[in-house]
Parts: structure tokens; sequence; C-alpha cells
């Protein structure tokens, strides 16, 4: 007969974190919840992780080990071997505090939201606490005004979810579909954009429940050391942040920036991005108005009457790029 289903299953993905690996692991089995499984996926490590995770005997735990191919395929490898109704992700140097499971859990069974967030505790490699000042991405969300995560939320401030503090149901995650393989860095950020199209609701509660360790010499994916790659993808992400939203949806949620009657012909809902974009106040991003009315231009030349009839032309877009200074910036 088969082992019943866990309630929850902690999916650890982890690369060349031997030293904490250990200690990760131990913080998901000791949850306050019963009834949990651990998935710990090594993603090709080398430096012989995967023997620290060997040694730790516990029935709920399981070792996946698989070549190196990043982070988006190591969580997509554990969340379709997990059993368990809800998923909560944890990075491989990342501690989860004792009541995290049972706390989420209580959010997200009784309906409060669909994926829970927390604001996590930063800590160094010694185990002991930072400031939030010291990675300031994770507190900024205005936690005085609404809990609740929005579109404009991610479209104006970037990615400000902590992704090891995430927990849902496996179900969600089935709907959605699995984290992009081509992303290494904002796999997650493009991820929570799509749960929010797909309609679920994304919340941060106040509770520190997840370890979130910041690590020296560039070895965190979000180091400065890595910010080209991380600006090349963000790229990405925000050129294709309103794919598949017709007019209704962005004045649903941006109806601030779209304060035109708009149809929902291609050429209208080119110019309602392009007036999205232009607001936003990263210069590269804004810089995409630029683009998609060139594109609605070569494609319709009536597009230029209709954009002109809401004040969209190339000499506002060029006034408004050239007042915001150096786009390096």
């Amino acid at each position: 007969m088969s082992n019943p289903a866990p309630i929850v299953s902690f999916i650890v993905t982890f690369y060349q974190q031997k030293a904490f690996i250990g200690e990760t692991i131990r913080s998901a089995l000791e949850q306050k919840l019963d009834d949990i499984e651990v998935i710990a996926v090594d993603d090709g490590s080398t430096d012989g992780g995967a023997e620290i995770v060997k040694e730790i005997r516990d029935p709920r735990l399981r070792l996946i080990i698989q070549d190196n191919r990043g982070p988006s395929l190591a969580a997509n490898t554990g969340i379709n071997a997990a059993r368990g109704e809800y998923i909560a992700l944890l990075g491989g140097d990342d501690i989860a505090l004792p009541e995290r499971a049972l706390r989420q859990y209580d959010l997200v069974s009784k309906g409060y939201t669909d994926i829970a967030f927390d604001v996590p505790q930063l800590i160094n490699e010694n185990d002991l606490p930072l400031e939030d000042s010291f990675y300031p991405a994770f507190s900024q969300f205005d936690l005085g005004r609404s809990d609740r995560v929005s579109l404009d939320h991610l479209f104006s401030s970037g990615n400000f979810l902590c992704a090891p503090s995430v927990f849902m149901r496996r179900s969600t995650f089935l709907q959605v579909g699995p984290f992009s393989p081509g992303l290494i860095q904002l796999q997650d950020f493009d991820y929570w954009i799509r749960c929010l199209k797909e309609g679920f609701v994304l919340r941060v509660v106040c509770d520190r429940l997840t370890a979130y360790r910041r690590r020296g010499a560039g070895l965190n994916l979000s180091a400065t050391s890595n910010m080209a790659r991380l600006l090349i993808e963000d790229g990405y992400i925000m050129r294709h942040f309103f794919d598949g939203m017709d007019v209704t949806s962005l004045r649903r949620h941006f109806a601030e920036h779209v304060p035109f009657h708009f149809t929902d012909t291609p050429g209208d809902i080119a110019l309602a991005k392009a007036l999205i974009y232009l607001r936003n106040s990263r210069r590269t991003v804004s810089n995409i108005a630029f683009e998609i009315l060139i594109d609605a231009l070569q494609k319709d030349p009536l597009v230029q009457e209709r954009a002109a009839s809401v004040g969209l032309t190339m000499p506002v877009i060029f006034s408004e790029m050239l007042r915001r200074g150096d786009p390096s910036e």
C-alpha cells in the first residue's frame, strides 16, 4: 500500500550550496505542520552537496539529482515530483522558520489568498540577521496600504516578491504552467505576472517566515556581478508584460494610464500599451513606448492619426525620453 499524500511539499533546489543545504533541509523537515514532504533537487552540483542530503535519514525526504539545467528546470522537476496538495519553495541556502508552513497553509487553505509570500528576514553566511536596507527589494512593498499584489505593483516596481517564501496549491502550478526554462534570474518575476493574468490572488504577509541568505563575493544570483544578465531578462519580461491582455484587462489593471476610449483593434491596443509604458519611471521600460509606436505605424498608417488624437506622438515620446536624461541611469 502506498503512503498517503502529504499536505505540503517543500521543494528545495540547490547548486553548489554544500555549506548550507543540510540546515536548509532540516528547517523544512522541522516545520510545526504535520504531513509534509521535502523534495531536494540537486541541479548538477559538484561540491558534494548531495552527500550531505543523503546523510539526513528521514522518510519524508527525497533527493533528485539532475544535470545542471538552471533554477527554473530544477524547480519544475521538484514540483512535478511533488505529491502534496500545496507547494512551498525554498532556496538551497535559505531557512524556513518553524511556523512557516502552518501559517501559510492557514492563509491559502481558508481562501485568504491563492499564493502567499512573506517579507523574509535577511541573514548572512553565519546566520546573523541583516537589516532590510542590506537588500531592500523585498521590503519595499507598502504593507500599510494593502497586502495584495497587483499587476501595476509589479509593472512599476519590478520584482519585490521573495520566491523562496512562496506557498501555493499544486493545482495553481498546473494551471499557470512551469517556470520558463529560458530565464535564470527573473523566472519568478515572470511567473508572478503569469499568475496575476490567470486571476490568482497574491498576498504578502508581514510575518517573517523565511530567512533569506545574502552571501558575499557575488554568490547570490541577484548579485551585482550578474547585473548584465538580469537587465537582459528584465527587458525581455517587460516587453512581453502585456502579452495576451485586451483593452478591458489593460483598463482594469492600469485605469489611470488608459484614460481614453480604446477599442480592441490591434492599433488601439498598441496605443494603450504605449501610454502605460511611457509613464513607467524606469527609463529602460518607458522607452518601450517608442518601439511600440514605431511598430504600430509600420503596420497601420492610420494609427498615426489615432495616436495624435490621444496626444501620443513621436515628439511627445522623445520629449519624455529627453526629460528623463541619460538612458543608462
